[in-house]
């Protein structure tokens, strides 16, 4: 294989509870760049089924140099930079999550942002990439929203609340002129859902319904109909659109993939 290829070709994989899919950027190529989302099977193990697609589909068995690996994860914690040591990494996990004994604990450090993300990925997916992938970096998908957010805040002087809507979860962040002031991570089952966590988050955040803006992210198809419920109770709700955000990336905005890879591969980690 000729290497300058090598050195330019970059892999990505995005995995969740009940999801896994990859994309892969090769600059000089006829199709540069390729999304795929691979069907899981829900009765095995998401171990069984990353072993499964190591082993199955083609792009994953070429040579990378660059791998990132994005951990879609509520398990996760942020401490202050000033606060945070990497020595006690595994300390500050274990204490917000107890039954941490099958966890592989990793972070990222966002100086810009001030915080470090310390998160949980499970000891045997971890073992599997990193056999696969030696070079691979890994990413809370909380890291990268963080951090693009944090790019497009950096000028603001309001505060503004963003809504990442999932399937199955709803993660809010705070922030005010440019720096976030807290996130977290709720299962919801409807759109009603949402809309009780986010006015509750912004309540608690002291965050003014008529004067500081509410962004709805994500690309499921649900952030519609969370625009139509809360813009009774919330006057400046807007719903990001994907193809204007990364419109000019490698994605192109494509609204198949995921946003927070989307934000992985913007924020060039």
């Amino acid at each position: 294989m000729n290497n300058d290829k090598v050195l330019n070709k970059s892999l990505s994989i995005r995995i969740s509870t009940n999801g896994l899919s990859f994309c892969t950027y090769s600059p000089g190529e006829k199709k540069a760049f390729e999304y795929k989302k691979i069907d899981v099977q829900p009765t095995i193990s998401m171990a069984a089924n990353l072993k499964n697609a190591l082993m199955t589909e083609p792009e994953l068995k070429g040579n990378y140099q660059r791998v990132n690996v994005m951990v879609v994860t509520p398990r996760t914690t942020c401490i202050p930079v000033e606060d945070f040591d990497p020595e006690y990494a595994e300390s500050f996990y274990e204490f917000n999550f107890p039954d941490a004994e099958k966890t592989h604990v990793s972070y990222n450090v966002l100086n810009k942002c001030g915080i470090a993300v310390v998160f949980g990925i499970a000891k045997n997916v971890y073992q599997l990439l990193v056999d696969d992938f030696p070079q691979a970096r890994f990413y809370a998908s909380l890291s990268t929203i963080v951090e693009h957010i944090g790019n497009v805040e950096k000028t603001s002087r309001k505060n503004k609340m963003y809504a990442y809507v999932l399937e199955r979860e709803l993660t809010l962040y705070a922030f005010s002129n440019g720096t976030m002031l807290c996130f977290n991570t709720f299962p919801v089952t409807s759109i009603d859902d949402c809309v009780y966590y986010t006015l509750n988050m912004m309540q608690q955040m002291k965050f003014s319904q008529v004067d500081d803006s509410l962004q709805i992210i994500g690309n499921t198809g649900k952030e519609k109909n969370l625009l139509s419920k809360i813009s009774s109770f919330v006057k400046d709700v807007t719903v990001v659109d994907c193809r204007e955000e990364f419109g000019n990336s490698i994605t192109g905005g494509d609204t198949s993939i995921p946003y927070d890879l989307q934000t992985l591969l913007i924020c060039g980690f």
